[in-house]
């Protein structure tokens, strides 16, 4: 390892494990600067003699702590990018290196900004690719996360999605994304509600949105242009005969399940 880049990789390890991930982030350009004089940034993964072999799980390292100081930052652009490369170390078929105890954290952190995006479609197609390049992937404890969240949203079962975001997880980049996916959860719930009713009681609506209070309740509504009338919400647009059967099932659930928890506490 050449000396610069030895010096600069030590001052981005401090620095990562003392959470100071502005330093990290300034620290990363010049280390890929250096990885790419010594001919290691892009992997030549034909090779295969210790040495080099040693070189390329240190540009691994130091593609995943850039792609994890950038979830810190919320500079989404740039873990995109250092995934992006990552991709050739991970699922590479020549691949030389041993399997890297942060891949299942960071291909779970991509699917996760997918969701967040509301990228639904590349999400499944991404997930596909992983389903066959990991072993067991629903068996994994860090993968699994990313894909009840979605499979929970595409069955309408939104207590048990919003129950595993509430619980949040044992990984704090998890974290980040949690208060966009509870919202993406309760704009499906009320795209849903809209389709299935005329008008609510606003219990019910705090229920069924998962909300700590009325006021809370009343806050939501009023930015979906919902009227609040005598203790009622009504919706701007009112139920059909052509409303989804499926949308009113959803809705019908998940409100008897919240008004019933809701009861009990």
């Amino acid at each position: 390892m050449a000396p610069n880049l030895s010096e600069l990789s030590a001052k981005l390890y401090q620095s990562y494990t003392s959470k100071d991930y502005e330093v990290c982030k300034k620290l990363l350009p010049a280390i890929k600067i250096e990885l790419i004089k010594n001919g290691i940034l892009i992997p030549d993964l034909n090779k295969d003699s210790p040495e080099y072999i040693k070189d390329l799980t240190l540009t691994r390292k130091i593609l995943e702590l850039g792609a994890l100081v950038s979830i810190h930052v919320l500079d989404f652009e740039s873990f995109y990018s250092f995934f992006t490369q990552l991709r050739m170390f991970y699922f590479s078929s020549s691949n030389v290196l041993n399997n890297s105890e942060e891949r299942s954290k960071i291909v779970s952190l991509y699917l996760l900004t997918l969701l967040s995006d509301g990228d639904v479609t590349k999400f499944h197609s991404e997930l596909e690719f992983f389903d066959k390049h990991i072993q067991n992937i629903e068996e994994d404890q860090l993968l699994s996360y990313p894909i009840k969240v979605d499979r929970w949203l595409m069955e309408g079962s939104y207590q048990k999605a919003w129950d595993l975001l509430e619980a949040g997880s044992k990984v704090p980049e998890f974290d980040v994304f949690t208060k966009t996916l509870m919202k993406a959860v309760r704009e499906e719930i009320a795209r849903n509600t809209e389709l299935a009713y005329d008008k609510l009681p606003l219990s019910s609506i705090k229920a069924l949105l998962f909300f700590n209070n009325e006021k809370e309740t009343e806050s939501f509504a009023k930015e979906r242009d919902w009227k609040i009338s005598r203790g009622y919400i009504i919706f701007e647009e009112e139920a059909t005969a052509e409303t989804p059967v499926e949308a009113l099932d959803i809705v019908d659930k998940t409100l008897d399940y919240s008004i019933n928890i809701e009861s009990i506490v």
